[in-house]
């Protein structure tokens, strides 16, 4: 009996499947929360995650976001994000049932906005960070809410080189939303 109790229980490992809608503010988006909620400055898209051994993983982000900088008679405007980002959440009440799991995420990715109206369509090298908290009701199943904040790169420079040369002109906003979870 004692030989049981001190063998350790095998790791489980998560992935996490996680569809969102959220609300773009600040920074390029031109405007602040509740203004960004009046003027319909949403986005949608998903995130897949995988959480090793429970506090370590990898995380790819997709988020599309119909009429980014408004709409005119003209045409629309879009921004598209697929960032690959390292995560960091300690899960609180294990992995199995209720619980929850606050976290950390940082990367790196791209960012291709257009605008009909300016004819511009720009592809350019971005870099985000951000956080959020997920609560699980089940042992599948839960909602995530989170908050993340993106920028692209200006010319990049290491060691003397120019790494990535030419880049647009820099573009940022924050993004925060609610997504529910579905944990295999």
């Amino acid at each position: 009996m004692v030989a049981l109790a001190v063998i350790p229980a095998p790791a489980r490992a998560d992935t996490l499947l996680v569809p969102f809608w959220g609300i773009n503010f600040g920074g390029d988006s031109g405007k602040n929360f509740s203004d960004a909620v009046d003027s319909s400055r949403y986005a949608y898209g998903a995130r897949f995650t995988f959480m090793g051994g429970g506090v370590f993983g990898i995380e790819g982000d997709f988020g599309y976001s119909p009429d980014f900088f408004g709409k005119t008679d003209v045409g629309g405007s879009s921004v598209l994000t697929a960032t690959g980002n390292l995560v960091v959440g300690i899960p609180f009440g294990g992995q199995k049932g209720f619980g929850i799991r606050p976290y950390g995420v940082v990367g790196l990715g791209m960012m291709k906005s257009s605008a009909d109206f300016e004819q511009v369509e720009e592809n350019s090298l971005t870099w985000g960070f951000g956080g959020g908290l997920s609560m699980f009701f089940s042992t599948h199943y839960g909602i995530q809410f989170d908050f993340r904040y993106f920028r692209t790169f200006d010319d990049v420079e290491l060691f003397g080189i120019e790494v990535v040369e030419d880049q647009p002109g820099k573009l940022d906003f924050t993004r925060t939303s609610l997504g529910f979870v579905f944990r295999f």
